[in-house]
């Protein structure tokens, strides 16, 4: 299987209208590549739940703010921050996308992408 571009994914998960399957297996795809720990069954994408999973796993002890509306074709956004403090000098990340599941994936795929450009 091909490498899996982050940024390009990143833009997909944020100009998507709808989750459609190609998408899901792009995302578990990037997650088993870049964080290889994580492990990302099938159906982990399917719901909230299963990507707050996928978060902890990846990103354990960061905090998750969802923002979001269930009006059809609204995007949902996700903000992860190392904690939840209010210091500005933390890594954190944001991701959007057409449901909380690739919302909360986009924004753990984003920490991995600073991560993998050195950021700290």
């Amino acid at each position: 299987m091909a490498e899996i571009n982050l940024q390009s994914l990143l833009v997909r998960c944020a100009t998507t209208s709808e989750v459609d399957l190609d998408l899901v297996t792009d995302i578990r795809h990037a997650l088993e590549e870049h964080v290889p720990a994580v492990a990302a069954p099938a159906d982990a994408l399917a719901s909230t739940d299963g990507a707050l999973a996928l978060a902890a796993q990846a990103l354990p002890g960061w905090a998750v703010t969802l923002r979001g509306s269930t009006r059809p074709g609204s995007q949902w956004s996700c903000v992860l921050k190392e904690d939840e403090s209010q210091d500005d000098d933390q890594t954190m990340a944001a991701g959007r996308g057409a449901s909380p599941a690739v919302a909360i994936s986009a924004a753990v795929l984003q920490v991995i992408s600073g991560y993998e450009k050195g950021f700290q």
